[in-house]
């Protein structure tokens, strides 16, 4: 028995791409995100002395997660779009989901917000802190 061809809508394509743009759109934003906090603490570091010095690694540090998860998000963005672009042109069903960067970004996002939080309790509760 032949195998019976299945139409894909054309708004399969459109939705394709509108998830790639929405996740490049996260990516960019994130970078820009890690670009600010790299700038703020390479400007903190010059400018107010030596005390900022761990402070200034840290949010580095931050930053430089952020960057990175930025570029793998972007370049996960890019695979998935052309993997699915080949499953919708071949018809197939999928998997269209992505289950692995959602629960990255969430993973970094959460740890790098932590460490923001924690410093900020640290400080807020320490009478010397600056």
């Amino acid at each position: 028995m032949a195998a019976e061809l299945r139409r894909t809508d054309a708004k399969a394509f459109f939705a394709n791409e509108r998830t790639f743009l929405h996740w490049m759109s996260t990516s960019v934003t994130i970078g820009g995100i890690a670009a600010a906090l790299s700038g703020i603490a390479g400007q903190a570091h010059r400018h107010w002395g030596d005390d900022f010095i761990e402070r200034a690694v840290i949010t580095r540090v931050i930053s430089l997660s952020m960057l990175g998860m930025a570029i793998v998000m972007a370049m996960w963005a890019g695979y998935n779009f052309q993997r699915r672009a080949a499953f919708l042109e071949a018809k197939l069903d999928g998997p269209y989901d992505s289950r692995y960067l959602p629960v990255l970004l969430t993973t970094v996002m959460m740890i790098s917000m932590a460490v923001v939080f924690g410093g900020a309790l640290i400080r807020l509760t320490d009478p010397t802190a600056v």
